[in-house]
This record gives structure tokens, C-alpha cells and sequence, in this order.
């Protein structure tokens, strides 16, 4: 029979658990701090040489998105090895993705069609627009997520959509911003398809909390914090998920070029490499990718090492930044106009995000 600790071997394990945590706490906290500003950095860095890209390779837009994939999934094949050597994936992991082909399949589709469509629409847009448009995730996270999660928003969440919404109108009204018609709702359905990736992203992630018994039997963690149930590895899921998304866009290449160009996948391939090698382009292309790299791993960095709060502030942060930055002259695109209509739609976007991300602020 076990025999109860006394009261004060009790205490003494908690103090000496309390103690460790602080230690914990003490050795990320410079790091804590200096994260979401690499995050806004990374990120306005990112979408902006993105847009500048997009100019010269404006006929190669798939052949860039195929280049970002492969990017993203060497560092997430990256992150996965390590965490595989530390033991954080467990065997319950691999057998859950394993039984769940389906979700981890319409995760990669999702994202699949999201890049090549939004890197097509936003090179014939203007780089603030295809910075507001962004913003449509919102309201189409909402959506999704109350039909497939049955999640319920209070009233600040709706009125704060409701005014991303009023942000995103006011700047696509005004004359000498607003594009095709078709081509801003081509990149509208892109930014649904990503908040379609979202949502499926957090079933498998609910899903796989909802069955401990089937998914963390037998996984005890004998370290300090007693016996518990990780949580699906994201290492996992996003390398999973990623892979399967540069197997749909290798699949979909010859269809898209076919409608789009009329043109021969083995000539695209020859003509977008030769456009990315030129003198001019080189250099952009390899501080894209690795801006894109660095957005990856400090968004998961983020994400691990600070509070909720600090997360959501660092992507506000980064949306007027990178929306104002299109004012100012940048190489290979037309330096567009400051005007007020424009910062009254920031400040309702930035407005309606807080309002929508009220509850993680206050964590």
C-alpha cells in the first residue's frame, strides 16, 4: 500500500515545483520581450517584400508559391526533429494523424489553393489593399468556426467584426485604392480558404483533447506537474499539413497555368526560374524567403513563450506598419498616395481587432 507523504515533504515539493517554474520564467523573460517585436518585424518585412516580389514575377505568381511551401516545410521538418529527439511527440501523436488522414488532407487543400490565389490576386492589387483584405480572415473565422466548432462570441467579439468589416469598406471604397472587382474577390475567397485552414487546424486539435483515454493511455509524464495528456504536437500537424499542400499545389500547377496562361507546366517552370535568376530579382527572392522563414519561427516562438495578449497586440502592430510602408517609395511598384480615408479604415481595423481579441487580452 502507498503510504501519504506527510504534510511538510507536501509543501517542500511544492515549493521546490514553484521554484522551478520561477527559474523557468526568469531564463525566457529576455527573450519573452524582445520576440513580438522580431514578430512585427519579420511579419512587415515579409508582406512587404512579398508585394515588391510579386511585381517582376507577376506571370510566375504560382512558381513563388511553390518556392514559400518548400521554405515552410524545411523549417517545420526542422522543428519536428527536435522535438522528436526531446520526446515531446508521442507515439499517440503519429497514430492520431494516422486514424485522421481526412482533416490533415483538407488542411493542406485549404492552404493549397490559399497561396497560389492570394500571391495571383494580390500582384494586381495595391500592397495597402492586399494589407485591409487580410483582414477579411476575421469575419470568415467567425463563420466557419460557429458552424464546425459550434463556438458562441459575446457582443464585443461581433461589434468588433463589425467594425473590421466598416474598416475594410471605407478603404476599398475609396477610388484610387480599389481594384478589379474580381480580382479583390478572388482575394477575399483566398483569405476564406485560410480561415478554412484555421478552423480545420483547431478541430484536430480538439478533437484529438476529447479522447485522452484513446489518444494519451499509458503517456504519463513522471516530471513535475504529475501525470497529464500533451497536446497534439503543432511540429506535427504543420509539417503533415504542409506536405500535403505542396502535393496539391504540384498537382493543381498544370490546371492553374493551363486556365490562366494557356501555357505548358515544363515551359512555366523554365520561364519563372530564368525571371527569378535575373540580377534585380535574385536578391529580392532570398530576402523573402528569408523573411518568411523568420516570421515562421517567430510566430511559433510567439506563440510557446508569451501570453496571449502579447501575441495579439504584435499581429495589430503589424498590420498598420505594413499597410503604411506602401506609401513610401519602394523598388519595382508605384509609391501610393497617404490619405485620410486610409488611416480612418487602419484605425477602424486596429479598433475592431482589440475589440474581437478582448478576451485574450485580458489573460
Amino acid at each position: 500500500r502507498s503510504r501519504v507523504p506527510p504534510l511538510a515533504d507536501r509543501l517542500s515539493i511544492k515549493l521546490r515545483r514553484l521554484r522551478v517554474q520561477r527559474q523557468a520564467v526568469d531564463r525566457r523573460l529576455p527573450g519573452s520581450v524582445n520576440l513580438p517585436v522580431l514578430f512585427v518585424s519579420a511579419a512587415v518585412a515579409n508582406r512587404v517584400s512579398n508585394r515588391v516580389l510579386l511585381a517582376p514575377l507577376l506571370r510566375h505568381t504560382y512558381l513563388l508559391a511553390l518556392t514559400t511551401t518548400v521554405a515552410q516545410l524545411v523549417v517545420y521538418l526542422t522543428w519536428l526533429k527536435r522535438r522528436c529527439r526531446k520526446g515531446l511527440v508521442q507515439d499517440s501523436m503519429w497514430s492520431f494523424a494516422k486514424r485522421n488522414p481526412a482533416l490533415i488532407t483538407a488542411f493542406g487543400m485549404c492552404e493549397g489553393a490559399f497561396f497560389p490565389l492570394v500571391f495571383y490576386s494580390a500582384a494586381r492589387l495595391p500592397g495597402s489593399l492586399v494589407q485591409v483584405l487580410n483582414q477579411t480572415l476575421i469575419p470568415s473565422t467567425v463563420l466557419l468556426s460557429c458552424l464546425f466548432l459550434r463556438r458562441r462570441y459575446d457582443i464585443l467579439q461581433i461589434t468588433g467584426v463589425a467594425v473590421v468589416l466598416a474598416g475594410v469598406a471605407a478603404f476599398t471604397s475609396f477610388p484610387r485604392t480599389s481594384g478589379s472587382v474580381a480580382v479583390v474577390a478572388l482575394c477575399i475567397a483566398a483569405y476564406g480558404l485560410q480561415a478554412g485552414a484555421m478552423v480545420l487546424k483547431e478541430v484536430v486539435f480538439s478533437r484529438y483533447q476529447k479522447n485522452p483515454a484513446g489518444s494519451c493511455a499509458g503517456h504519463a509524464n513522471d516530471g513535475i506537474g504529475g501525470d497529464r495528456c500533451l497536446p497534439f504536437d503543432p511540429a506535427l500537424f504543420l509539417t503533415a499539413g504542409t506536405g500535403c499542400r505542396l502535393l496539391v499545389q504540384f498537382l493543381a500547377w498544370p490546371v492553374f497555368q493551363q486556365l490562366t496562361q494557356g501555357l505548358s507546366l515544363r515551359s512555366c517552370f523554365a520561364a519563372g526560374f530564368q525571371a527569378m535568376q535575373q540580377p534585380s530579382v535574385l536578391p529580392l527572392v532570398v530576402f523573402y524567403i528569408a523573411a518568411n522563414v523568420a516570421l515562421s519561427i517567430t510566430a511559433l516562438l510567439l506563440v510557446q513563450k508569451t501570453s496571449a495578449a502579447a501575441t495579439v497586440l504584435a499581429n495589430v502592430v503589424a498590420l498598420p506598419l505594413s499597410a503604411l510602408v506602401f506609401c513610401l517609395p519602394l523598388p519595382l511598384l508605384e509609391q501610393q498616395a497617404f490619405h485620410w480615408q486610409f488611416a480612418l479604415s487602419l484605425v477602424l481595423i486596429v479598433l475592431g481587432n482589440l475589440l474581437y481579441s478582448h478576451r485574450s487580452l485580458r489573460e
